[in-house]
């Protein structure tokens, strides 16, 4: 178990800005805290120390890289079968993110594809070991605007509803054009996605290139390919061990807007994702305890338009929000078939 390290309002406060927007500066942290710059950089630096944030990232669109379907392979096998199926999956570099076991799934893993007539062949291609007795495909409907930091509960702050907010719950648009860009895009873009407070300047240095000239692929980048800029915490040290893991049914697909936004009125309901197939809606929540747990499983049964549940609960990841998309950004030429990344046991 995680050792929860104890913070104060102003340590909540600070996270909760940062979560919304990493590249905020301390400047303007310290006057919506109502602290000096130099008390905002030296918690900034214990909430480091400490364990509790362990990186600076932007998330980045797969949409935009051309990548338009995003996969959870549902893998299963005998038990006795696992380390066997383990090595298997490894040397497949089109799976990402292996997880498991989950439900009924031994293993869980992820592809991205830039068409849905590769995933044929991919599910073939697992398939053909004889180990593996079937494979599940969970398609996500969207792979932005799925992350919810803004619901966290960051004790000892006051969780407020993000009903309360201006936020406007319209489904995201699937149609969503790639966008040109070069190498240099790229490298600004992966950069950005491992250390997203990287100052335009240090950036600068880095490629050799004007200040100006950073900041201006910057703002072509941002909010297309560049999402969201976070911090990403290790939320066992704030108190949360499970990661619940919500499977969800709707009587009514046309209600889909009003279904999230009664979701997001229960606390710590952090990821929703749209799917197709078994399901219509996959959703994560931080979880306490058993007590919590139970809890959160009731208030999601009680949301209007829900038919079925099937809720799962697995240890908590080490790093939350959850980057998955940065090696995406490689040069098409080093990209193996479909996602080029190696699996990342969680």
């Amino acid at each position: 178990m995680g050792v929860q390290v104890k913070i104060d309002k102003i340590d909540a406060e600070i996270l909760r800005i940062l979560l919304s927007e990493s590249r905020t500066s301390f400047t303007d942290i310290a006057k919506e805290c109502k602290i000096t710059v130099t008390a905002v950089r030296m918690r900034y630096k214990r909430l480091w120390k400490d364990g509790v944030i362990n990186g600076e990232k932007m998330l980045v669109n797969p949409h935009c890289l051309g990548y338009r379907h995003i996969v959870d392979l549902g893998i299963s096998t005998k038990v006795e079968d696992e380390n066997e199926v383990a090595k298997f999956l490894e040397d497949k570099n089109y799976i990402s993110a292996l997880t498991g076991p989950l439900g009924k799934y031994n293993f869980l893993g992820k592809v991205a594809l830039r068409n849905l007539n590769s995933l044929h062949e991919v599910i073939s291609d697992l398939e053909s070991n004889q180990k593996i007795k079937h494979v599940d495909a969970l398609i996500w409907a969207e792979a932005v605007n799925v992350e919810f930091p803004q619901n966290l509960v960051i004790k000892p702050a006051v969780w407020e509803s993000n009903i309360q907010s201006n936020r406007k719950f319209t489904l995201t648009d699937l149609d969503q054009p790639s966008i040109e860009i070069d190498q240099t895009d790229r490298k600004i873009a992966k950069i950005l996605s491992e250390n997203s407070r990287m100052p335009f300047k240090a950036i600068a240095d880095q490629l050799g290139m004007s200040t100006k000239a950073i900041i201006q692929r910057y703002k072509k980048l941002r909010g297309n390919l560049l999402t969201l800029s976070t911090v990403t915490l290790d939320l066992r040290k704030l108190g949360y061990e499970v990661l619940g893991n919500a499977y969800i049914k709707v009587s009514n697909r046309s209600k889909m807007p009003d279904i999230y936004t009664q979701l997001l009125q229960i606390p710590n309901l952090i990821v929703i994702i749209r799917i197709t197939d078994t399901y219509d809606i996959y959703s994560a929540i931080a979880i306490e305890n058993f007590e919590k747990l139970f809890e959160s499983i009731e208030k999601i049964r009680r949301v209007s338009g829900i038919d079925t549940i099937e809720f799962f609960v697995k240890p908590m990841p080490p790093s939350w929000p959850l980057n998955l998309f940065p090696s995406l950004l490689e040069s098409e030429y080093m990209k193996p078939k479909y996602w080029p990344q190696k699996v990342e046991k969680q």
